[in-house]
C-alpha cells in the first residue's frame, strides 16, 4: 500500500492513494507533502513531483490497463470470457451504477490525480531555467492528455449537439481544500485541453529521455486528436496539421515490423520504438508479477487471461493480412460461445521476466487515420480513401470503397484492435454498436445517444462536492 501526500484535490474529491493491484507500488514523491505552502523548492523537487505525475498515469486504474481495456469491452471489440473471476463483469454486462462500490471506472480518480501533480508543477513560481520548462511542458501535455480522457469518458460529445453544459470538472490553480467545482461545459473543457497541448510543445522538450515521457510530438498528436474530436469551424485543418507535424518526426511502422513490435520477447525489440510515441515504463522492479497489469488480461496465459475478441470480425479480416498473425485462440476458454481472440499486442514475459513490457499509449500511425478522418469530413474523401487503400494494400489488408469515413473506421478497427480506440471512434463520430456475440446481459445493441456512452460521475464524488452534476440518465 502507498499514500502520496504531495496533494489531495478535494475540488474533485480524490486522494492520491493507490492499492496493491496498482502496477507500480512505489513512492517516488513521498517526501513532498503538501502544507499550505510551495512543496517545490528545487528543480529536483520538480523532478519528483513529475515522476509522481507519470506514475500515476502508470496505475492499472489509469492507462496502463483500464483506460485500454475500457476502450474496447464497451465497444463491438471485446467481451469478458466465461472463465473470468468477476473483474470488468459489470462493464461487460453494461450493468454498472454510480454507487456500485466494485465500480470499474476507478480512472476518474486516477486521472485527477495526474491533473492535480500537474497543477503542482505548473504553478511552481521556480526560477524559468531550460530545465524547468522542459518539466513544465511535459506536466502540460500530462493534463491536457488527461482532461481528453476525462472528456472522451465523462463529457458529451462536441459534435452531438446535445447536452453540452456537460463537460468535465477543469481546475487549473492553486489547490484550495475548501474549494467545489462543477462541470465546465463541453466548448470550456475543450479550450482547456487544447490549450494545455499547445503549451505541451516546446523546444524543451521536442526530445525526452525516453518514450516514457511527455514530448512535444506527443501533444502535437494529442491536439490533432483534440480538434478532430471537437469538431468545431477550422478544427479538422488544425487535425491535418498537426497529425502531419506529428508524422514529420519518424517514420510509421511497416507492415514487415509489427511482429517484433508487438510480440517481441526482448526489451530491446518492444521498448522505446521510433512507431512509439508515448508509453508506461515498467521495469523488474515496478511490476513484477502484478495481477492487473494489462499483459495479464491480454496473454493467454497470463493471471487474468479472460479479455478476449469477438470471433466473426476477426475472421473476416483477411488471411493475408500481416496483422492477422497478432490474434491467436490458443489457451482460448471453451466454455465461451463462439470461441474468441486474444489480441497479442501486450507480452507477458520480455526478458525472461513476467510483466515488464511497456505499455504503448499513443503511436504514431495513428496520426495517418486522423488525417484521413479529417479529410473525409471535409470533402476530401476520395483522397482519403486513395490514401487508406494504399496503407491497406501495405498491410495485406483488402481494399476499400464507398463512403470515405466508414472506410476509415474500420481499416482503423482492424489496425488498433485492442489498443482502447474503438470506444472513442464511436462515440467522436455519433456512432452506436451492436455485440454480435458473446452477449452476457439484456444490452447487445447501444444506439449513439446512449447514456452507456458518458460514464458516471461516482457517487462519492457527488456526495462530497455538491457542486458536481451528474450526466443526465444516471442516478446517485
Amino acid at each position: 500500500m502507498k499514500k502520496i501526500t504531495i496533494l489531495a484535490i478535494t475540488a474533485f474529491m480524490v486522494s492520491f492513494s493507490s492499492c496493491s493491484e496498482d502496477l507500480l507500488d512505489q513512492t517516488p514523491v513521498n517526501t513532498i507533502t503538501y502544507d499550505g505552502n510551495s512543496t517545490i523548492k528545487s528543480a529536483s523537487d520538480m523532478e519528483a513531483a513529475l515522476n509522481g505525475m507519470y506514475s500515476e498515469f502508470a496505475s492499472a486504474d489509469a492507462l496502463a490497463t483500464d483506460g485500454i481495456v475500457l476502450g474496447e469491452l464497451i465497444s463491438d471489440n471485446a467481451f469478458i470470457s466465461r472463465r473470468n473471476d468477476g473483474r470488468f463483469k459489470i462493464t461487460n454486462t453494461m450493468t454498472w451504477t454510480p454507487s456500485d462500490t466494485n465500480n470499474d471506472f476507478v480512472i476518474y480518480n486516477k486521472l485527477y490525480d495526474v491533473v492535480g501533480m500537474a497543477n503542482l508543477i505548473i504553478n511552481s513560481d521556480l526560477e524559468e531555467t531550460d530545465v524547468v520548462k522542459g518539466f513544465k511542458a511535459q506536466a502540460y501535455a500530462a493534463r491536457g492528455i488527461a482532461f481528453y480522457y476525462l472528456a472522451s469518458f465523462y463529457a458529451a460529445n462536441p459534435t452531438s449537439g446535445e447536452n453540452q453544459e456537460y463537460g468535465i470538472a477543469i481546475h487549473t490553480g492553486e489547490y484550495n481544500p475548501n474549494a467545489y467545482y462543477g462541470r465546465s461545459t463541453v466548448a470550456e473543457t475543450y479550450a482547456q485541453i487544447i490549450s494545455d497541448l499547445e503549451n505541451g510543445i516546446s523546444e524543451y522538450n521536442e526530445s525526452t529521455v525516453n518514450k516514457g515521457y511527455l514530448s512535444a510530438t506527443a501533444s502535437r498528436l494529442m491536439l490533432a486528436k483534440a480538434y478532430l474530436t471537437r469538431g468545431a469551424a477550422g478544427d479538422y485543418q488544425k487535425a491535418i496539421q498537426y497529425a502531419d507535424e506529428a508524422l514529420a518526426s519518424n517514420a510509421t511502422i511497416t507492415a514487415t515490423e509489427l511482429n517484433s513490435y508487438f510480440k517481441g520477447t526482448t526489451s530491446g525489440e518492444l521498448n522505446n520504438q521510433p512507431e512509439t510515441v508515448f508509453e508506461i515504463n515498467m521495469s523488474v522492479i515496478t511490476n513484477p508479477g502484478v495481477n492487473r497489469a494489462i499483459s495479464a488480461f491480454y496473454d493467454p496465459y497470463g493471471a487474468k487471461n479472460y479479455l478476449m475478441f469477438r470471433a466473426d470480425f476477426i475472421n473476416s479480416i483477411s488471411d493475408d493480412d500481416a496483422r492477422k498473425a497478432l490474434f491467436t485462440q490458443e489457451n482460448a476458454s471453451e466454455n465461451d460461445d463462439p470461441k474468441g481472440y486474444y489480441v497479442q499486442k501486450f507480452t507477458q514475459t520480455v526478458d525472461g521476466t513476467n510483466f515488464i513490457g511497456n505499455v504503448r499509449v499513443l503511436r504514431l500511425t495513428e496520426a495517418k487515420f486522423i488525417k484521413w478522418e479529417a479529410m473525409a469530413k471535409l470533402g476530401q474523401g476520395a483522397a482519403a480513401l486513395a490514401e487508406l487503400n494504399e496503407f491497406a494494400a501495405e498491410r495485406g489488408g483488402a481494399q476499400y470503397e464507398g463512403d470515405a469515413l466508414t472506410a476509415i473506421l474500420a481499416e482503423k478497427r482492424i489496425e488498433f484492435l485492442g489498443e482502447g480506440q474503438r470506444f472513442h471512434d464511436l462515440k467522436r463520430n455519433n456512432l452506436g454498436f451492436v455485440k454480435t456475440t458473446n452477449v452476457e446481459g439484456n444490452i447487445a445493441d447501444v444506439p449513439a445517444n446512449s447514456k452507456y456512452f458518458f460514464f458516471p460521475i461516482p457517487s462519492s464524488t457527488l456526495n462530497l462536492n455538491r457542486a458536481m452534476t451528474q450526466f443526465p440518465g444516471w442516478g446517485n
